[in-house]
Parts: structure tokens; C-alpha cells; sequence
């Protein structure tokens, strides 16, 4: 079977593994965020509507403040969990983004390398993290549910693409658990890795020419790489406290988180 996405089609015994070819580096945001953060991978702005925007080559130093502008965040607590989400609107096709977002060729443009069983059912794993899990759920171009496992720890992750004029909504929820980590470091540790992802992510849907991995570690040591992150942590604060958080707990959480992606921790 040829593996064409993290769908692929319903698992079979006779499905053969793909490697995929190294790739630069991770955004710095999320494999930083891996080594302390395994849940991870950064106003409640609502997107703007896809029929007012234009596809058009971007760097992360210009488009770092609109991609914090036009993602929603919202963090809800389910059982002994909290979900963590992120909604922002692109100008593309939900095609185009499902082949970013689950083909090997895409993901490791904009975000890791993956090999393994890209079927339903099948287990996949990201090369460069060695972040791994099973794909439990894929509806093409619309739904994808996978566990999310590293260094022993599991979370879940869904991204679903639905139609927003003449764009698409991205929607990614990831559910992690309510433990000491959490009281520790709250969303901002999941979210600011998510939030650069789908800046990246921008980045590669903006301009097929650019090579994504090498802008990105380099906004990621420049100092709009750091205003990034702050301004991250003070948007899942806010996110935390309209969930109902202690206010101090919110405060304090997204200060180490983001002390940590800085370095200062």
C-alpha cells in the first residue's frame, strides 16, 4: 500500500511502513516545548473571515502578529481533563490544508518528518521528536483524531477543517491531563508550541518557496521570536481566566511557561 497521508485507507495486515527523509529542524516553538512540555508539540480574536484574505509569501517576523490576532483560544475542562484548542481561518482550500497537515511531504515542510502505518487504526510516528501515537479516527479533509504519546506521557489530539467562505477553519483541540504539570504550567505549555505550529504553518501555505524550517529557527533566536512567545502566554492567561482560573494561578503558569520557551527556567 502506498502511504499518502496520515489517513492513508483502513488499516490492513499487508500495510508496509514508509520512511520518510530527515527534514530540517522542528519550529523551534514546539520541539523546545517536547523537552519539558509533552503534552504540547501560544484577546479571544476571532479569525478574519477567509473571503477578505489573500494567499501571499510571508515571513514569521510579519506575519507573527496576525497569526496571534486570528487565532482563537479556548481552554474547557472534560472529566479529569482540560482541552486545550486553537481555531484560526486560512485562505485555502480544506484540501490543501489536509495535505499539509497529514502527508509526509507537508508536515515535514512546516513541522516533522513522520513515517509508520498512515491508515486508520495504524500507529505513525514524528522522526524528529520521537513523538508517536495511533490514529484512531480520519474522515479526509475533515476530521483526524490521534493519541499523542512521548516519554511515557498521553494526550489526544483532533484537528477538523471545516468551510469559512471561501477559506477553511482549522479547529485543533488537544486534551491533556489535569496533574501537577498542569497546576504547574497550565495551557500556555500545550498552547505556545501549538501557536507556532500554525504560524509555520502559514508560512508554508503562504508561499511555496519558502523554506519554512530555516525562517522559523531563525524568528525563533531573533528577539520577535521572544515578543512571540510573551505575547503567546499572555493570550492562553487570558484564555485560562475566562475558563474560570484562580487568577493568580493563570498569571503565575503562563509566566513559567514562558520563561521556560525563553530560556530563563
Amino acid at each position: 500500500m502506498c502511504i499518502r497521508s496520515l489517513c492513508g485507507r483502513p488499516r490492513t495486515r499487508s500495510a508496509s511502513k514508509q520512511a520518510v527523509a530527515d527534514a530540517a529542524t522542528v519550529p523551534g516553538c514546539v520541539k523546545l516545548a517536547r523537552a519539558q512540555f509533552p503534552g504540547s508539540a501560544p484577546f479571544h480574536n476571532n479569525a478574519r473571515h477567509a473571503d477578505h484574505m489573500e494567499t501571499k509569501p510571508v515571513s514569521p517576523a510579519g506575519a507573527s502578529t496576525e497569526s496571534l490576532e486570528n487565532v482563537t483560544r479556548s481552554v474547557a475542562r472534560d472529566g479529569t481533563s482540560y482541552v486545550v484548542t486553537l481555531e484560526r481561518t486560512f485562505p485555502n482550500a480544506p484540501e490543501a490544508l489536509w495535505t499539509s497537515c497529514t502527508t509526509p511531504d507537508g508536515l515535514s515542510r512546516w513541522f516533522e518528518p513522520v513515517d509508520g502505518e498512515l491508515a486508520q487504526g495504524g500507529r505513525y510516528r514524528l522522526t524528529a521528536s520521537g513523538t508517536s501515537g495511533t490514529i484512531e479516527h480520519c474522515q479526509p479533509h475533515t476530521d483526524l483524531r490521534v493519541t499523542w504519546e512521548y516519554d511515557g506521557d498521553v494526550s489526544r489530539v483532533r484537528l477538523t477543517l471545516d468551510p469559512a467562505g471561501a477559506g477553511t477553519r482549522l479547529t485543533l483541540h488537544h486534551t491533556v491531563a489535569d496533574n501537577e504539570h498542569w497546576a504547574q504550567y497550565g495551557p500556555a505549555a500545550t498552547g505556545i508550541g501549538w501557536d507556532g505550529a500554525l504560524l509555520a504553518l502559514a508560512l508554508a501555505l503562504g508561499d511555496e518557496g519558502t523554506d519554512v524550517q530555516a525562517a522559523m529557527s531563525a524568528f525563533n533566536d531573533a528577539e520577535e521570536g521572544k515578543r512571540f512567545v510573551e505575547s503567546a502566554a499572555d493570550r492562553w492567561c487570558i484564555a485560562h481566566l475566562s475558563a474560570g482560573a484562580d487568577p493568580d494561578d493563570a498569571h503565575e503558569s503562563a509566566a513559567r511557561t514562558a520563561s521556560f520557551y525563553l530560556g530563563d527556567e
